[in-house]
C-alpha cells in the first residue's frame, strides 16, 4: 500500500468513526447539525466527548401555552408535530375523528437536548412558530401545545406517561433530519407497549371547516 493510499484509509475511517459517532448522538437527542461537524473533524476524540456527555435526561417542558377549552369528552390526545406533512395530516386526523370525544388535545414537538440548554436556540423558536400555527389550524380543538426535548420517540412516550395521555397520534414519516438520521418514530412509538398510537398518513385532506374558509 502506497503512503497515500495510507493516508487516505487513515483519513476515511477517522471521519467515519466522527459521523457514526455523531448519528448515534442525534438517536439519542442531540440533534444540532455542529455534532456532524464535530464528527468530521474530530472523529474519535468525539466519541471520547459521547461517552461522558450522553446520558440519561428528563428534561421538562420547555414551553408550555393553553390555548383552548377543555373538550366534551374524556379522552387525553397527544398529536406529535414537527412541521411535516405527515404530522399535519395527524393533526387533522385527532381533529376529525378524536375532537368530539377529546377533554384535552395537545400538540407537542419535539427538540434536541442542546436546545434544552439554551433558550434562544432557535430550534425553540421555530417549534413554537409551528405548534401556534397547528393550534389556529385545529379551529380551537387544541387545548394545549408543549415544547420537549430528548429522542423524540422515548420523549413523547414519557411525556404521554406523565400526562394521563390516553393515545398519541403521530404521522407516518418526519421531516428532514427526522425522517432521514433519526429513523422512523412511527414506528419505534407502535413498537412500545405503554401508550396507544394512532399513525396517519400524509394524504389527507385539512378538515371541512378550513377547506370551507
Amino acid at each position: 500500500m502506497s503512503d497515500l493510499a495510507f493516508v487516505l484509509v487513515v483519513v476515511g475511517a477517522w471521519i467515519a468513526i466522527g459521523l457514526v459517532t455523531a448519528w448515534w448522538m442525534a438517536r439519542r437527542g442531540y440533534h444540532h447539525w455542529g455534532w456532524l461537524l464535530m464528527g468530521a473533524v474530530f472523529g474519535p476524540i468525539l466519541a471520547l466527548v459521547a461517552s461522558e456527555r450522553i446520558q440519561p435526561r428528563r428534561v421538562g417542558p420547555l414551553a408550555r401555552m393553553e390555548v383552548g377549552a377543555p373538550g366534551p369528552g374524556g379522552l387525553r390526545v397527544l398529536v406529535g408535530v414537527d412541521g411535516s406533512r405527515a404530522s399535519q395530516a395527524a393533526l387533522d386526523l385527532a381533529v376529525e375523528l378524536l375532537g368530539p370525544y377529546a377533554k384535552a388535545l395537545v400538540a407537542v414537538e419535539v427538540v434536541g437536548y442542546d436546545a434544552a440548554d439554551d433558550e434562544g436556540d432557535p430550534s425553540i423558536t421555530a417549534a413554537r412558530s409551528r405548534l401556534e400555527t397547528v393550534a389556529e389550524r385545529s379551529g380551537g380543538r387544541v387545548t394545549e401545545w408543549d415544547i420537549i426535548s430528548g429522542p423524540p420517540a422515548q420523549a413523547l412516550v414519557d411525556y404521554a406517561r406523565e400526562q394521563d395521555i390516553d393515545l398519541i397520534v403521530v404521522g407516518t414519516h418526519g421531516r428532514g433530519l427526522s425522517r432521514r438520521l433519526l429513523g422512523n418514530v412511527a414506528r419505534e412509538l407502535v413498537r412500545q407497549h405503554a401508550v396507544p398510537v394512532l399513525v396517519a398518513g400524509e394524504h389527507r385532506q385539512a378538515p371541512s371547516g378550513e377547506a370551507a374558509g
